[in-house]
């Protein structure tokens, strides 16, 4: 079972946002930077997200072109996995789309300038020493960087250059940074930290005049005084 390349639609992950009802079978992500249950294949983005190709022919034979860079590099595979803040490039046409989250708790595709492309934000899900008296830290997306980074938190976001992912800054999860939550049911929502509850594992962030709590893990800091990346649809 763990070998299909596909999956029946009515198992298909949460994050999704396809009908049910139009075909049987839906493409199944290879192994990657994001879990297989919150991200889309590129061939699903291409096709059924981005509409530039009708089949999943076509789909194919643009990836395989090259002609689709996910975080400023080509990716052929068409079945891999895209998951949330990464950046998804087509240069023939001029567009540029991040990764975000609804308040549905599905990802979906947010048109950027290309200006934008070149960073991407990063939480950091584990960190640990390694060889040579460094500090390794892992990212949400799955890469690592190495370094003199001992200031650096769990739970803090990193801004990163693109394609070569050297850090340019570190935003702290701490009280008056803005936060989007990744999970549960507040998910989508962006808000002002307020406070964050040690004890107890949660955060309390303060959006659209209501106070709401969600657990630590469920924060993604994405700015200070205003978002670092275009993380939600303009108006």
């Amino acid at each position: 079972m763990g070998g299909r390349k596909q999956l029946k639609r009515y198992s298909m992950p949460s994050v999704l946002r396809l009908p049910v009802k139009s075909h049987k079978w839906i493409t199944k992500p290879v192994p990657g930077p994001h879990p297989a249950d919150m991200s889309i294949p590129l061939r699903i983005i291409v096709r059924d997200l981005l509409k530039v190709a009708r089949t999943a022919k076509e789909a194919d034979r643009i990836i395989f072109s090259g002609k689709i860079l996910v975080d400023e590099r080509v990716r052929k595979e068409p079945r891999f996995p895209v998951g949330f803040m990464d950046v998804v490039r087509i240069p023939e046409i001029r567009k540029t789309y991040r990764v975000s989250l609804d308040t549905l708790g599905r990802l979906n595709l947010i048109e950027i300038e290309e200006k934008e492309s070149k960073k991407k934000l990063c939480r950091i899900v584990r960190k640990q020493m390694v060889r040579g008296g460094k500090i390794q830290l892992t990212m949400h997306d799955g890469r690592n960087v190495v370094g003199d980074l001992n200031d650096f938190k769990i739970g803090d976001t990193v801004e990163l250059s693109l394609p070569d992912g050297k850090i340019i800054r570190r935003i702290p999860l701490s009280i008056g940074k803005l936060g989007i939550v990744t999970g549960g049911k507040n998910v989508g929502r962006m808000g002002r930290i307020e406070e964050i509850k040690k004890e107890t594992g949660t955060v309390i962030l303060s959006t659209d005049g209501t106070k709401i709590e969600t657990p630590l893990d469920y924060v993604f800091v994405v700015g200070e005084d205003s978002p670092a990346v275009t993380v939600v649809k303009a108006a």
